[in-house]
């Protein structure tokens, strides 16, 4: 065999492997991301907002008037942004990048809401990063009874009051390396846990 393509062989398994060692790399440093569910924010129900305080007795006219109009068209919308907290351990030394990531937002076992993060984001070492996802959905699908019911479980869900609703999120993010985007394998799932009290 020609000395050229005996050189050449090494070379062209080299360029085959290296794709999947930087994959196998970027996996790494990415699994030791950990993820938390740090909360919720910015909680509106069919258009009013619910923060601290919040009571279906306190609500003005209008506020009323407009959970009326929900209840009689039976679309009740509740918008929230749902907070991950994930921390790069300063032992990992590599930042860690994120190309995208699917998830699912589950109310009590019953699947709210599922959705794509399309967005990449990086993970420094020694840090811990906000990553927002926008969630949206109907709450009728989730609740019955009226309108106050259905209000104060936006309450619950927006982790007000003395009674909140257990929320889980289930995270599949994806590595973006010359090969294509590698998605991974199972979903890393958070939790923020209700309370009957």
């Amino acid at each position: 065999m020609p000395r050229i393509v005996r050189n050449a062989i090494p070379l062209v398994l080299l360029s085959l492997l290296l794709p999947g060692c930087a994959a196998v790399n970027q996996m790494a440093a990415l699994r030791l991301v950990t993820f938390e569910f740090a909360g919720v924010s910015d909680v509106r129900f069919v258009g009013i907002p619910i923060g601290p305080g919040a009571d279906y007795s306190t609500l003005g006219v209008a506020d009323v008037a407009r959970l009326g109009a929900a209840m009689l068209s039976r679309q009740a919308p509740i918008e929230l942004v749902a907070h991950v907290a994930a921390t790069n351990p300063a032992e990992n030394k590599v930042t860690a990048r994120m190309a995208g990531m699917d998830w699912k937002l589950f109310v009590e076992d019953h699947e709210a809401l599922a959705g794509r993060l399309a967005d990449p984001v990086e993970f420094r070492p020694n840090r811990t990063t906000d990553v927002p996802l926008s969630v949206r959905f109907d709450l009728v699908r989730l609740g019955s009874g009226g309108a106050r019911d259905l209000y104060n479980l936006a309450i619950a869900i927006a982790g007000q009051g003395t009674i909140r609703k257990d929320l889980r999120l289930e995270l599949l993010p994806t590595i973006e390396t010359s090969a294509g985007p590698i998605r991974y394998p199972t979903p890393i799932v958070v939790h923020r846990l209700g309370s009957t009290q």
